[in-house]
């Protein structure tokens, strides 16, 4: 094996070892965490030719310096790109890669009804697999008026990782998250929503690249739940 070939070589095994230690840390903080698609691989295979191409760039093909070159050139390729914008770094990746604040409390949302006329939803999330970085699951309910049962919107879940309250029209008959109905249970309605995610190989490519892991929902039950808030 001649020198180029050993340094392209030895500077993509360095261009993989961030991504492969991100890895790492995640399964050993987590072991319940899905394993990759295979959108993660393509990720890696970029790093590598990315990591090999620096290496080449060195006046030295030593097999040190062309791993060091191979780690380093993640870094630089994603601060060329974060420094090529007004924003700033951190704004830039969560442009990229959809990166959202998530409140800890609960989410309220009103839905624009008379306070004086209002009953309460609370929705609380459990997530088997990953949390997704963004959602939106509409939610609705059945009220009777004049006579006749309409549908009117109260809002939506946008976040998994707490409950969301919502206000309802007094006497409500029933709600509807994503389309599953739940009967209301008075002027207060608790709801377990149960929703199932699985990676993607999109996701995992990125995850690969940099961004945080995104998830898709793959299956969701709506129950009601405890009356405890």
């Amino acid at each position: 094996m001649d020198s180029r070939t050993a340094a392209f070589a030895f500077g993509g095994f360095g261009g993989v070892l961030p991504t492969l230690a991100n890895m790492a840390s995640t399964y050993v903080s987590v072991p319940a965490t899905p394993m990759p698609e295979y959108g993660i691989y393509l990720g890696l295979l970029l790093w590598a030719v990315v990591g090999g191409g620096v290496a080449l760039t060195n006046t030295s093909y030593e097999a040190r310096q062309a791993i060091f070159a191979g780690v380093a050139a993640p870094a630089i390729l994603l601060n060329i790109v974060a420094g090529a914008t007004s924003q700033s770094g951190v704004e830039k990746a969560a442009a990229m890669f959809g990166l959202s604040a998530h409140a800890e409390d609960i989410q309220v949302n009103t839905g624009g009804l008379d306070a004086a006329k209002q009953w309460a939803l609370v929705v609380s999330p459990s997530v088997s697999g990953g949390i997704p970085a963004r959602v939106s699951l509409p939610v609705t309910a059945e009220v009777k008026k004049d006579g006749k049962i309409e549908t009117v919107t109260i809002g939506e879940i946008t976040d998994l990782r707490s409950p969301t309250a919502f206000t309802l029209p007094a006497g409500a008959a029933q709600v509807f998250v994503s389309g599953e109905a739940v009967a209301t249970t008075g002027t207060f309605t608790a709801v377990d929503l149960d929703v199932k995610t699985a990676p993607s190989a999109g996701g995992d490519l990125f995850w690969a690249l940099g961004a945080p892991r995104r998830f898709n929902i793959t299956g969701m039950n709506v129950s009601k739940g405890q009356q405890e808030y």
